[in-house]
């Protein structure tokens, strides 16, 4: 989408080639009969070509504002994504222990705080086809040197549940079990659910520390006191 001024003065909204029906400004008409979007668009434009004068009157008239290029961006995810078996999920995190030095259990991550009944509920709920969010890690120099920190960043709850089932360390579906037992992942034939893990590339601790704090603000399950532990941790890096 482009704008520009013509001749007789009127300010055209272009799409993709083609001029936008209806979609027009004109200083001396009706301010009213316009979109606070469109708006908002026609004064940037008069601002980027100093028409001030017109912007102000725009300006004027729309009060009080919020431009989406005005607000921080988040930290991105990072690019790196794979989907891995449950049965393998094992394996995989032990490879990144050896290999990379994984630290599962980072200073600023919370302890073990899911009782057993949220462990096992979790773990069926994947077992029955549940979609959950990745678990995410965080490499200083992933795909690169390969020489960085690797750290668990989110998910270490939902992470330690699934490695503690596959060790056979608890059971599920016990409804499923006439004894009530219930079964353990080494009884299972076959476990085709699938994982899926991402690793960002932040190069600094900072940076992981306002990614962690990114992801879990508006998360319900984090207390104050263990988001205020992070931003301590933070202030220290800055």
């Amino acid at each position: 989408m482009r704008l520009e001024k013509s001749e007789d003065g009127k300010i055209l909204i272009w799409e993709t080639g083609r001029q936008t029906n209806n979609i027009e400004y004109r200083s001396w008409e009706d301010i009213e009969k316009y979109t606070r979007r469109n708006l908002s668009m026609f004064e940037t434009f008069l601002r980027s070509v100093g028409e001030y004068k017109e912007a102000n009157k725009i300006n004027l008239h729309l009060g009080k504002i919020l431009r989406n290029k005005t607000i921080p961006q988040l930290i991105p995810t990072g690019h790196y994504r794979i989907n891995t078996h449950v049965s393998m999920l094992k394996g995989t995190i032990d490879r990144y222990i050896k290999e990379y030095g994984l630290n599962l259990d980072p200073d600023f991550q919370r302890g073990h705080v899911w009782n057993m009944k949220q462990r096992v509920a979790y773990v069926e709920f994947i077992l029955q086809g549940g979609k959950t969010n990745p678990i995410y890690f965080n490499h200083t120099a992933w795909m690169k040197s390969m020489d960085g920190e690797m750290v668990i960043v989110d998910g270490k709850q939902r992470l330690t549940s699934l490695l503690m089932f596959l060790n056979d360390e608890f059971t599920v579906f016990k409804n499923l079990d006439k004894e009530g037992v219930g079964y353990y992942a080494s009884e299972f034939d076959y476990i085709p659910d699938n994982i899926e893990i991402v690793i960002n590339d932040l190069p600094t601790r900072k940076q992981v520390l306002q990614w962690y704090l990114q992801m879990n603000k508006g998360n319900v399950a984090h207390t104050e006191d263990e988001l205020s532990l992070v931003e301590k941790l933070l202030e220290k890096e800055l």
